[in-house]
């Protein structure tokens, strides 16, 4: 009897040790959340597509071309050629390329030029008038198309911008500009021209001196004497550039064969490219 007893006691204690053991292999609900969190801290995210916005945000952020005028062309060209340094500009013609040097003393002019041709304005005009040993004249066509290109860009004119090392001497790059009405001797922003010109004597630079009132310094005399140009528009027009190659199609285009507006009889076209 005591034998049954003692086998009762240990079965008994058997089964609450199975009991025991079931109950402490399942997780607590506390233990499974923090599972499940460290789970989700250690799963790779997952990438978002980038929203529309931000392209949506570029285009708007894009400057708006501002049309020049007489009352915002000194500001806008400044802060234009602060954004755009470039100094060389290649312009190519049916004769050859011709490559000229804007000047830093002359900043609106610099800033305007290298504008237009950013703006391709002078692909597809002429050297519409061509005098030999005189200039080279372009910028500018006949056609209606241009006179809208023209009236997009602006309408304004540029303040003179005459410095006493800037002169027109064989090469210079010049501005045309009215001579009436136009007191202040502004430059018309399209036109252009370079300078062939002639060589001097000393009798013609004092006779230039004297029949046009203008002061030529000993260093001038000596490069219009040895290379020539054009002493008698110094003080009348902004010299703002000089080329620096291509004087040889400067000289081949000065020599076509022109009607009696001295607009070349076979058109010489111009393009033009910044030269990096």
């Amino acid at each position: 009897m005591k034998m049954r007893i003692n086998i009762a006691k240990v079965l008994i204690s058997t089964a609450l040790a199975v009991v025991l053991c079931a109950c402490g292999s399942q997780s607590s609900p506390q233990g499974q959340q923090q599972k499940a969190e460290t789970s989700a801290q250690t799963e790779k995210p997952k990438t978002e597509k980038p929203k529309q916005a931000s392209t949506q945000k570029k285009k708007a952020d894009k400057p708006k071309k501002v049309r020049l005028t007489e009352d915002n062309v000194v500001e806008e060209l400044t802060r234009y050629g602060r954004e755009n340094p470039e100094k060389r500009v290649r312009i190519i013609t049916p004769m050859g390329k011709i490559v000229v040097e804007l000047y830093d003393n002359t900043p609106l002019h610099r800033a305007n030029f290298i504008h237009l041709v950013k703006e391709h304005y002078y692909d597809g005009t002429e050297f519409y008038r061509v005098i030999d040993g005189f200039m080279i004249q372009g910028g500018d066509t006949d056609g209606y198309e241009r006179r809208a290109v023209k009236e997009k860009i602006g309408k304004y004119t540029l303040p003179p911008e005459f410095r006493e090392e800037n002169f027109h001497k064989r090469g210079a790059l010049s501005m045309v500009r009215e001579y009436e009405n136009n007191p202040e001797k502004r430059s018309s922003p399209f036109e252009f021209f370079i300078v062939q010109g002639t060589k001097y004597t000393d009798g013609e630079l004092n006779g230039t001196e004297f029949n046009y009132d203008v002061k030529i310094s000993p260093e001038h005399r000596a490069v219009y004497r040895e290379q020539g140009g054009c002493a008698h528009l110094d003080g009348q027009h902004t010299v703002f550039g000089e080329v620096v190659e291509g004087m040889d199609v400067v000289d081949r285009i000065a020599a076509v064969e022109t009607d009696q507006g001295d607009w070349p009889i076979k058109a010489v076209t111009i393009k033009m490219e910044i030269v990096k």
